[in-house]
C-alpha cells in the first residue's frame, strides 16, 4: 500500500486511518469505506471490540426506524429539549433559541438527532445490520421534557439460534457486524498497532500516524484523514486523578482505555472539554482492588429488602436509580469533616434477597443461590455484621484511603432499617422515591409477598444479614478533544485541525453529563463515528 510519491519510509498509506475498533471506530470505517475510500483500522490490542464488546450492544438513537414502524413519534423540538435539559441542566432554558446552551454544544445535539437514525438506516440498507427494538424506557423518562420515553433503544438482531450467555455479548456481536460491513467495502484491520503520535506535514495537516508494532516503529499515512475512536482515560490513573470530579476505583472500560488521544490531541493543539465527566457506575470494591478493569458493574441492584448506606449508616441514594446517577452519590463532599463520606457504600441485604431464586440479568453482585463469593460479608446479627464489615475494611485500607465505619454505625443502621421497613409496608420511599420512575419499574421484577412497591420489602426481623462494599466506578470517561458536528477536532481557537477527527469516548461527549438511556454511549459513538468517516472520505488527498 506504499506509494512512490509518499516515500519508502511509509509502511502503509490509505485514504482514511481509523484508530480503535469499538462501535465508533467501525462506524467510521464503514461510513468511509462505502464511499470507495481505502480504510485502515488500527487496534493496539490483540482483539477487536474495545469497551463496546463488553456491553450489551444496545443503541439509544432518536427517531429511529424501529420506533417509527411501531407508530411512536419523536418530535425534533421535544427531543432536543430532553437532550439539552439532561446534558446541561445548569444551562438549560426552554425559552432560549439554543435552549440556553452555547451554539456549538446545541449544534452537536441537533446533529445527533438529525443523523443517528439516517446512518443506521444506511447500515440496514447495506445488509450490515438488522435492527429490533428493546423495551426499555429512557433513564430520565419521568422528566416532563421527555415526550418520547419509549422506543429509542434498539439493538442489532441476533440470528436464529442465538444462545444467551454462550454466544458473544450484544456489544461484540454489534462490533462483528460492523466490522464485516466495513471489510465488505474493503477496510483492513491491523491488530497490535499502538498509535503513539501524529504525523503532520509542513502546513500542519495531519497526514498519518506513528505506530508501535511490537518493538519497532512504523509510519502509516492517511491521505484524507485520521479518525481517533480509541476510548477514554479511565485506566490512566494520572489522568483520572487530575481530571475526574472525584475518585474512581475501577470500571468496565477496555484495558486499553488509557487516554492515548488526550496526550496526542494536546500535542496537536486540540482544546479539551467535558474532562470531569464519565459514564458513571458502581463497582464491587474488593474485586476492583484485585483487577480495576471489570466487565461486571452494579448495573441495577437486585433485591427488594436491600439498601445502600454510607459509613454513618445513612441511606444517601435511590438504590434503584440508573447507574450513571447512582454512581455520582460517591462524590458527595463533607466540608466540615473534610472527606468523601460516601466514598464507600455498603449494600445491605437479607436472606430474602440472597435466597431469592428469581431469574434476573441484574443479579450481580448477589451470587446465584447456592454459590458463595468472598466479597459477601455476613453476620447473624446487626452487631456481628458491623464487626465483620469493620474487619474487612481493615484489609482494604491501602485501596480505600483508610475508610472506616463510624462508631455509631450499628445503631444508626438499625434506625435506618426500621424506617425502611415502615416505608416498604406503605410502598412509598419518602427519602429517595425508589420505584417511582419508569426505568426502575421496568427493571424491578415481580413484587414479593404482594408488596405495594415491587422495589421495596421489609428486612427480616432475624439474621443472617449480608453486605457487599461498593465504590465509585465508570463504564469509561467521556472527555477529550472537542469536536464539531462533522467530527473534526478543534484547536484552541475553535478551528478544525486539518485531517484530524474523533468520536466516541476519546473526545468531549455531546452528551455532556447525561446518560440519556440504555445504549446512550453506543448510539452517540456510532453517529459521530459515521459522520467523521463520511466527511474524511470526501476530502482532497493531502501530501506528506
Amino acid at each position: 500500500m506504499t506509494e512512490t510519491n509518499w516515500g519508502s519510509e511509509w509502511e502503509r498509506v490509505a485514504d482514511v486511518v481509523v484508530v480503535g475498533t469499538g462501535v465508533a471506530g467501525y462506524g467510521a470505517a464503514l461510513a468511509a469505506a462505502r464511499t470507495g475510500a481505502s480504510v485502515l483500522v488500527l487496534e493496539k490490542s490483540s482483539f477487536v471490540g474495545g469497551t463496546t464488546a463488553k456491553s450489551g450492544g444496545v443503541m439509544w438513537v432518536c427517531n429511529n426506524s424501529v420506533m417509527k414502524k411501531d407508530g411512536l413519534a419523536d418530535d425534533r423540538a421535544s427531543a432536543l429539549r430532553y437532550l439539552a435539559r439532561t446534558a446541561y441542566p445548569t444551562l438549560y432554558n426552554p425559552r432560549h433559541d439554543t435552549l440556553g446552551l452555547p451554539t456549538n454544544k446545541y449544534e452537536l445535539l441537533e446533529t445527533f438527532y438529525d443523523n443517528g437514525a439516517h446512518l443506521l438506516d444506511l447500515a440496514v440498507a447495506e445488509d450490515v445490520l438488522e435492527l429490533e427494538g428493546v423495551p426499555y424506557p429512557d433513564y430520565y423518562a419521568q422528566l416532563p421534557e421527555d415526550e418520547a420515553p419509549f422506543g429509542r433503544c434498539i439493538q442489532a438482531k441476533y440470528p436464529p439460534g442465538h444462545r444467551p450467555g454462550l454466544d458473544p455479548t450484544g456489544g461484540q456481536f454489534l462490533v462483528d457486524q460492523l466490522r464485516a460491513g466495513a471489510e465488505k467495502f474493503g477496510a483492513v484491520t491491523l491488530l497490535e498497532h499502538h498509535v503513539a503520535h501524529l504525523v503532520q506535514n509542513d502546513d500542519g495537516d495531519v497526514v498519518g500516524v506513528e505506530v508501535r508494532v511490537g518493538r519497532r516503529t512504523a509510519l502509516i499515512g492517511a491521505r484524507k484523514g485520521v479518525i481517533f475512536c480509541s476510548g477514554g482515560f479511565l485506566h490512566n490513573k494520572d489522568l483520572a486523578r487530575e481530571y475526574l470530579r472525584g475518585p474512581v476505583l475501577g470500571g468496565a472500560a477496555a484495558e486499553g482505555a488509557t487516554g492515548d488521544f488526550v496526550k496526542i490531541g494536546i500535542q496537536a493543539g486540540a482544546e479539551l472539554g467535558n474532562m470531569s465527566h464519565a459514564w458513571w457506575d458502581q463497582v464491587v470494591v474488593e474485586l476492583a482492588a484485585r483487577v480495576p478493569q471489570t466487565i461486571s458493574d452494579v448495573y441495577s441492584p437486585f433485591g427488594d429488602s436491600m439498601i445502600m448506606v454510607n459509613r454513618f449508616g445513612h441511606r444517601v441514594v435511590n438504590e434503584k436509580s440508573p447507574y450513571n446517577e447512582r454512581g455520582q452519590a460517591h462524590f458527595a463532599w463533607d466540608s466540615v469533616r473534610g472527606e468523601y463520606p460516601n466514598l464507600l457504600l455498603f449494600m445491605i441485604f437479607d436472606d430474602g434477597v440472597l435466597l431469592n431464586e428469581e431469574k434476573s440479568r441484574f443479579r450481580f453482585p448477589i451470587p446465584p443461590v447456592g454459590e458463595k463469593c468472598d466479597f459477601v460479608i455476613s453476620g447473624n446479627t446487626w452487631d456481628e455484621l458491623t464487626q465483620n464489615i469493620a474487619q474487612r475494611l481493615s484489609t482494604l485500607e491501602h485501596f480505600t484511603s483508610g475508610s472506616k465505619l463510624e462508631s455509631t454505625f450499628t445503631s444508626q443502621l438499625t434506625n435506618t432499617i426500621s424506617q425502611w421497613n415502615s416505608m416498604a409496608l406503605d410502598g412509598v420511599d419518602t427519602q429517595f422515591q425508589r420505584g417511582q420512575s419508569p426505568i426502575e419499574n421496568t427493571w424491578a421484577g415481580a413484587p414479593r409477598s404482594s408488596m405495594p412497591n415491587p422495589t421495596m420489602h421489609p428486612f427480616s426481623s432475624s439474621g443472617p444479614y449480608h453486605c457487599i462494599i461498593l465504590g465509585p466506578g465508570a463504564l469509561d470517561t467521556k472527555g477529550g478533544p472537542i469536536t464539531d458536528p462533522l467530527g473534526r477536532v478543534l484547536d484552541t481557537d475553535h478551528q478544525p485541525i486539518p485531517g484530524l477527527y474523533g468520536a466516541g469516548n476519546c473526545v468531549a461527549s455531546p452528551a455532556g453529563q447525561a446518560y440519556w438511556g440504555p445504549g446512550g454511549t453506543i448510539g452517540v459513538a456510532f453517529t459521530f463515528g459515521g459522520l467523521a468517516g463520511e466527511h474524511a472520505a470526501t476530502q482532497p488527498s493531502r501530501q506528506p
